[in-house]
């Protein structure tokens, strides 16, 4: 087995893309399945795609590596896509199960058990150590749960107690690779490749064995049915679809507000899309696509976590084309924020007080913290942006961010490269029409007038 897998290893740098994967995030959305294992796993040695879409619609021909994360019961694998992937096995891919103790009927176990393999509560007892004939040292484990095998299997690691918690089938001309998430990387960020000094040739020695043709990059799919909902676009799958409306409707309420709050419609060619998202861990904004978390907050039990989120994704589409410097994202959510006020939501004003209350806890007077400095602490940046806006607001009166939205839309022309801090104390400036550089400074923000070309006044 191991010369089989340094042979495999050799083979791979002789030929970089050897490995075809594509990474499931239709029944969970993980940043960290968006790409980050890939980059972690099999860089170099392939390329990747993601499966946005109903599962079963995938086409796997050109695909040697399928990874599918646990799921979500809110969206739960359709027997279509059991036989699809079960196929795609038999004929010869690579299939990798990657979850956790405890998975009861999520989409993961439903696509395991099938093979005879079962994610079991039981916690793995550490020290793991590799079965014989597996190379795997050292083996780093973040926690987890174990398996339960039947039928012809392979187990690769073994927790303390002999318990399989890696292990490998051969189906058909395929292969089926189960595995406890401890295992493998979790951080979105891509910073934590634990354990890809074996993970990495075991997966290219399995996926090898389907042919592929290297000089076409894997198709991922992405959410395949979509919903016209006045200018707006729905996209979502099959287990989706079942969201679309009810957020739909949430936004129809949102969208309104944002313009009352800003003073102007969305940036010209933005927020034309609206894609429904398998999480409840938020969502993310490319400007013309918002993309939201379908049960974010507990949603719909509590409502509120779901329009702020809605006004955070949909507020970027108005900031654009120029991001905001420094409080770019806590911008977003502080528009979120005074949706759920104007809505007489008090959790907004719960939200909003708790933030600027946890910046005074290292910025009591909210005049020492340089917010815009490299380091500066997170609480106090998100905290202090939202007691800067408040104080705007006080100082010039209700309208004032509007004047801010109006003014930075009407002076910031196309082609215009970056906007700073100093440009946007420019901006805030001429809507006011008070030199506002000396206020800033006066709560620990160093900018300068010197270092923008946008006058002050005009």
């Amino acid at each position: 087995m191991v010369a089989t897998m340094l042979a495999s290893l050799v083979l791979a740098q002789a030929n970089p893309i050897v490995v075809h994967s594509i990474s499931d995030i239709s029944h969970e959305f993980t940043f960290y399945m968006d790409g980050r294992f890939h980059r972690q796993y099999l860089d170099g040695v392939g390329a990747d795609a993601r499966n946005w879409g109903s599962l079963h619609k995938l086409d796997l021909s050109n695909v040697n590596l399928l990874v599918i994360a646990a799921g979500d019961t809110r969206v739960p694998v359709s027997d279509k896509s059991v036989a699809h992937v079960q196929q795609y096995v038999r004929e010869g891919g690579t299939l990798a199960l990657l979850g956790n103790k405890g998975q009861g009927d999520l989409p993961l176990q439903a696509m395991a058990t099938p093979f005879g393999a079962t994610f079991e509560n039981a916690a793995a007892r550490t020290p793991l150590k590799p079965a014989q004939g597996f190379a795997a040292d050292p083996i780093a484990f973040t926690g987890g749960g174990t398996l339960a095998l039947q039928g012809d299997w392979r187990p690769l690691i073994e927790d303390a107690a002999g318990r399989p918690v890696l292990a490998r089938r051969d189906v058909g001309r395929g292969h089926v690779l189960v595995g406890i998430r401890g295992l493998f990387g979790q951080r979105p960020d891509a910073s934590d490749p634990i354990n890809a000094a074996w993970v990495r040739p075991l997966l290219v020695g399995l996926a090898r064995t389907k042919p592929i043709d290297p000089s076409r990059p894997p198709q991922g799919q992405f959410a395949e049915l979509s919903r016209q909902v006045g200018p707006l676009t729905l996209e979502f799958h099959e287990g989706t679809e079942r969201f679309a409306d009810d957020i739909a409707k949430e936004y129809a309420v949102v969208r309104p507000l944002l313009v009352e709050i800003t003073g102007v419609e969305p940036a010209p060619g933005m927020i034309t899309r609206m894609l429904m998202l398998p999480t409840g861990g938020g969502g993310f904004s490319s400007g013309e696509r918002i993309a939201i978390g379908a049960w974010w907050g507990d949603y719909p039990t509590h409502r509120y976590p779901m329009i702020e989120l809605i006004g955070h994704e949909a507020g970027h589409s108005w900031v654009l084309p120029y991001p905001e410097p420094v409080w770019n994202e806590p911008i977003a959510t502080y528009l979120g924020i005074q949706v759920g006020k104007r809505l007489g939501m008090p959790e907004a004003q719960e939200t909003l007080d708790r933030a600027i209350e946890n910046a005074r806890k290292q910025d009591p007077e909210m005049n020492k913290v340089d917010i815009g400095a490299p380091g500066a602490p997170n609480a106090v940046v998100w905290g202090k942006t939202y007691y800067l806006f408040e104080e705007l607001e006080r100082k010039f009166g209700p309208g004032a961010l509007a004047d801010y939205f109006r003014t930075k839309r009407a002076i910031l022309k196309p082609g215009r490269k970056g906007y700073s801090l100093d440009d946007c104390v420019a901006v805030w400036s001429r809507a006011t029409g008070e030199d506002l550089f000396p206020w800033f400074r006066s709560l620990g923000i160093a900018v300068s007038a010197s270092k923008t070309d946008i006058p002050i006044s005009g």
